[in-house]
């Protein structure tokens, strides 16, 4: 692979340990890792880019997705509902789509494929993604196809197999014709895990455990996983903790909040990061970070479910790994994490009076980098330093909707008629050149999810 070098850049900001931004600098890649930073020549036969117009952050990692949700947008009786409307909606519908045959391995893949796309266009490199949902309770390939896609995109992909096994005839939350043996997701699990998982610090592609959560999964389960992850390096754990529905769940059916139900289950450990965490009690935050998971911060699904802000400053100030993602578009109706941000730069100033705490922008583009890297275990990625990773995103500075702005890492999230992104490169290759992604053909991509779709009713 050619070497790439950016040059001039006209505003660098690398989130490593120094927090450091720099003017005027040249980058340069190779072997799909950021190699030198600083007055640099170019090298014979690298590709040379003009970056005087470019503010440059490293990729962005989505630490909460469910990709296959893209095909389930603005669901017109389901735009003001609370979550248990919400989920028996969604479930009724994809379950709905299943039996006419349009929720398949390859439905999924082109709804993810597209969602790929969309994140790459808004400056994401790195996916995890959580795939739960087994209508029938028949273990087809949605994660496989899902890991074909993220290989054609280009981006790099951490698949979550997703469970649900606990129905209402065994007390849990979940519908009983979506939930699965536990015997038959840990057969499958094993089964990704030997053929997809790439413990190197580069990988493109790597499995985690991820159950949907305490009120639909079995304590055993998570037991059996928190095992499962022990055995084989970087194989993490996932789940939604604290999302309302499992808070009251857990303390009426174990007497136990939803933290204490997966520590028990040998999840108090720093392979583990848990979504949304909306009503957690502050008590325990001194807890998470003693543990070392990580939090993940989903500010859109929380406000459109009415959940409220998380606690996210009190997160900060414990000393948490805390990261962001959007959850999936059925109820964040987009991938789009650097929107998400900006809703969160504005819904945080409600959290206080005090306007020194509310969340910086470069707090939140922390998160939305290093901080993620750090809960998914992947400290090459996030962070713009030699031998990084070279996944990198760079948005123009330059543009008539830009103009006035004074410091363009707070314009970056605050201004703009759009996020799509100028440059996205991924492991040093590029997958996004002026503004166009370039690793998969959008319209194309736009038409298969389109077409994966049944028609209208």
């Amino acid at each position: 692979m050619p070497g790439l070098l950016l040059r001039d850049i006209a505003h660098l900001v690398t989130f490593d340990a120094d927090d450091r931004e720099l003017r005027d600098v040249d980058l340069r890649i190779a072997g799909g890792r950021v190699a030198e930073i600083g007055q640099l020549q170019p090298a014979p036969g690298e590709e040379v880019v003009n970056a005087s117009g470019l503010l440059v952050l490293p990729g962005m990692i989505n630490a909460h997705q469910h990709l296959y949700q893209v095909g389930l947008r603005c669901i017109a009786e389901l735009e003001r509902a609370t979550l248990e409307t919400w989920l028996s909606g969604l479930g009724q519908l994809c379950m709905r789509w299943w039996r006419d045959g349009y929720f398949t391995p390859e439905s999924v893949a082109a709804l993810a494929r597209a969602g790929m796309v969309e994140s790459l266009l808004c400056g994401v490199t790195t996916i995890a993604d959580q795939h739960y949902f087994f209508p029938g309770g028949v273990t087809a390939p949605y994660i496989e196809a899902t890991i074909e896609a993220a290989r054609e995109v280009g981006i790099r992909l951490h698949a979550g197999r997703g469970t649900m096994t606990m129905g209402h005839r065994d007390g849990g939350m979940a519908p009983d014709e979506t939930c699965q043996t536990i015997d038959e997701v840990v057969r499958h699990s094993s089964e990704l895990i030997s053929e997809y998982h790439d413990p190197d610090p580069m990988a493109r592609i790597r499995i985690h455990l991820a159950p949907c959560g305490p009120h639909v999964d079995h304590p055993e389960l998570y037991a059996i996983f928190a095992e499962l992850a022990a055995e084989h390096p970087g194989v993490g754990l996932h789940t939604h903790l604290y999302e309302q529905i499992d808070t009251e769940f857990c303390r009426q059916r174990y007497g136990r909040t939803p933290w204490q139900v997966i520590g028990e289950a040998g999840w108090h450990r720093d392979t583990t990061w848990l979504a949304h965490m909306v009503d957690a009690p502050v008590a325990e935050v001194a807890d998470y970070a003693a543990a070392g998971v990580g939090l993940v911060h989903l500010i859109a699904p929380d406000l459109r479910m009415g959940f409220g802000l998380a606690s996210v400053r009190e997160w900060l100030e414990e000393g948490c790994t805390v990261g962001f993602g959007t959850t999936g578009s059925a109820s964040n109706d987009g991938c789009n994490q650097l929107g998400d941000l900006r809703v969160a730069a504005l819904a945080h100033r409600l959290s206080s009076a005090d306007p020194d705490r509310w969340l910086s922008v470069r707090e939140l583009l922390a998160m939305a980098t290093r901080g993620s890297a750090h809960c998914l275990g992947r400290t090459a990625l996030g962070v713009i330093e030699p031998g990084a990773a070279a996944d990198l995103a760079a948005w123009d500075i330059t543009s008539v909707d830009r103009v006035g702005v004074h410091d363009p890492v707070a314009g970056l999230l605050m201004t703009g008629l759009s996020d799509r992104a100028e440059l996205v490169t991924v492991a040093g290759e590029v997958v996004v050149r002026d503004g166009r992604c370039v690793s998969a053909d959008e319209e194309t991509v736009a038409a298969g999810a389109h077409a994966a779709l049944p028609p209208p009713a």
